[in-house]
């Protein structure tokens, strides 16, 4: 059995495929090697036609009922449905139990039961049992394991046995582990090892772009993308990821031109009609955003999808931002509180307050915003976005005395100060509005860019424009130069 997208481009696995679809187009009997199907089941399943590759398992069965990886692979789809006696009883059925794929399955098996420990355990005594020849691909195929159950600490662990640990396929999957355990900085420069090496890999400039963009080096990551689009155009993930950084920028309109190019490439994934749905609000554009958003929901519904939650939070915010109130607390009544997830329980929280203050109801709005921001530990960033919801909500006033309150506690913080600039203007306090404007410029140029939009006429940078204030206000004719 091989794996690998090279394999498949070869001349020899393109001529074993095509001996294999004519024989099926003929319905001819199938006389083929069990190993070969094999191959061509895992291709037709990377190109997304689960059930030619559940065909060419069939066939490999009808050839040869007790075959191991025939059954190992059954054994797998029925893990991937979350079918786990399913899965144990075809691993019962194979004859071998010393088969170097049946010790694989027995330990995904307790992997998928979330039984790590007898996992480890088991491994670890099957290994030193292996030929010495399999140790590398066993070191391999278990941090592969690991990594397709998000048990990340354990695939880093295996990989630090690898014989080659500056060999692509170890770096790679290194990576991968590090991105999973949140170590984005580690995970920058293994794939820009990666890149050293083979620069042409769209994968590694891809993997590049989420760790930057994960860690918040959104303009890295844009050009990462850049480069993986370069050499693959219809990357799906690159398509996501810069639209994804776009968003975080503020640059809401290229965002959502990749966004809808990413639904072109993945018509069927409600998550894309979510992103494009929440990136027409932010644009203002409700009705539009509601249509992407009824279709994410529809589609999120049919593949019981774990994002339905943001979808209907969403589409609260948007009825909200429209003034049916009705409909907002409709749509934010279907989302669950998840207490035993902090940060999606503050984040729910934020949300409900700014919904509830929307809709007249300030009582209810500040109970839920003090128990987001007790729950998140008095958290920055929390604090920021309930005094940003007090000010979208015209409660001006109130929002000043906090964000007082906030640079106070947070003075090293270099975030808020555009929206403190935005608030002074509005309270027509324009020596602090400077104030807070050069502090904007000068350690978050891009929130002061996205947050002032609306203050700094078109056509004028942020730089020139405080200049002409601050020359209009010492030649004491503030009304013009603000007016201007």
């Amino acid at each position: 059995m091989h794996t690998g997208d090279e394999y498949f481009d070869s001349n020899e696995f393109k001529a074993i495929l095509a001996a294999y679809e004519e024989a099926v187009s003929k319905r001819q009997a199938i006389f083929m090697d069990t190993d070969d199907l094999i191959d061509i089941a895992d291709y037709y399943n990377m190109v997304g036609l689960r059930d030619k590759a559940s065909a060419a398992v069939d066939a490999a069965l009808e050839f040869d009922p007790s075959a191991t990886l025939p059954l190992v692979y059954k054994a797998r789809e029925a893990l991937a449905e979350e079918d786990i006696k399913s899965a144990k009883d075809i691993a019962d059925e194979i004859i071998d139990k010393d088969d170097y794929d049946y010790k694989c399955l027995k330990a995904e098996i307790m992997v998928a039961q979330d039984s790590i420990d007898e996992a480890e355990a088991y491994l670890n005594e099957v290994f030193p049992t292996l030929e010495y020849a399999e140790h590398e691909d066993f070191i391999y195929d278990t941090a592969g394991m690991y990594l397709d159950y998000g048990v990340y600490d354990k695939a880093y662990e295996w990989l630090a046995e690898c014989s080659d640990p500056d060999g692509e396929e170890c770096l790679d999957m290194r990576g991968k582990a590090l991105l999973g355990l949140g170590r984005y900085t580690e995970a920058v420069a293994i794939y820009e090892k990666l890149i050293d090496k083979s620069p042409r890999t769209a994968g590694y400039w891809v993997s590049l772009a989420n760790a930057q963009n994960q860690s918040e080096s959104y303009n890295d990551a844009i050009t990462s993308c850049e480069y993986a689009l370069a050499l693959n155009p219809h990357d799906a993930s690159g398509l996501f990821i810069k639209a994804s950084s776009l968003y975080r920028l503020g640059n809401f309109e290229q965002a959502l031109e990749y966004y809808r190019r990413y639904n072109e490439i993945a018509p069927k994934d409600g998550y894309g009609e979510l992103n494009v749905g929440t990136t027409l609000l932010h644009l203002a554009h409700y009705d539009d955003a509601l249509a992407h958003l009824r279709k994410a929901e529809r589609q999120a519904q049919s593949a019981s999808s774990g994002y339905l939650s943001q979808i209907h939070e969403a589409m609260a915010l948007v009825y909200s931002s429209l003034g049916i109130n009705g409909k907002a607390i409709e749509y934010i009544d279907m989302v669950p509180i998840a207490e035993d997830d902090a940060e999606e329980c503050v984040e729910h929280l934020v949300v409900r307050g700014h919904i509830l203050l929307e809709a007249g109801r300030a009582s209810e709005a500040e109970a839920m915003f003090r128990k987001a921001v007790i729950k998140s530990s008095c958290s920055p960033n929390v604090m920021l976005r309930v005094i940003v919801s007090l000010m979208d909500n015209k409660y001006t006033e109130v929002a000043y005395r906090m964000f007082k309150m906030y640079f106070s506690t947070f003075p090293n913080t270099t975030d808020g100060y555009a929206y403190m600039a935005l608030c002074c203007w509005e309270m027509q306090n324009i020596d602090e509005f400077l104030f807070y404007f050069k502090k904007a410029l000068t350690y978050n140029k891009t929130e002061a860019t996205t947050v002032l939009a609306n203050v700094v006429p078109g056509g004028i940078g942020l730089n020139d424009y405080l200049n002409k204030i601050i020359s209009a206000n010492n030649d004491h004719d503030k009304s013009t130069g603000i007016a201007s």
